[in-house]
């Protein structure tokens, strides 16, 4: 417990929150610290594979040849890409189960 003498504005720049530290500074909170709260797992991109060919597409290498950025899932891929390999339309693929 205490009490404020006096205070004074330094600039005006924010103050380092720990949200700041955490954020910006990339600090982080140890495992065992009661602040501590666990990352949220990313899901796993789902790889599809095609029927006719079995060329696999993977979100994380997308077809560049084909305008599909890395990062882009298989659900949005617009509706007219077909397999770079054999042709064949979208729906001529399958989810990947590994």
């Amino acid at each position: 417990i205490g009490e404020v003498g006096d205070g004074d504005v330094l600039n005006d720049k924010p103050g380092m929150t720990y949200a700041y530290y955490q954020q910006v500074k990339r600090g982080t909170t140890p495992k065992n610290a009661p602040t501590f709260v666990a990352p949220k797992a990313e899901p796993k991109a789902e790889k599809w594979r095609c029927l006719v060919c079995g060329w696999i597409y993977d979100p994380a290498i997308g077809d560049p040849d084909g305008g599909i950025k890395p990062g882009t899932r298989f659900e949005d891929i617009p509706a007219g890409w077909v397999c770079p390999v054999c042709g064949a339309k979208k729906d001529q693929f399958e989810k990947v189960t590994e």
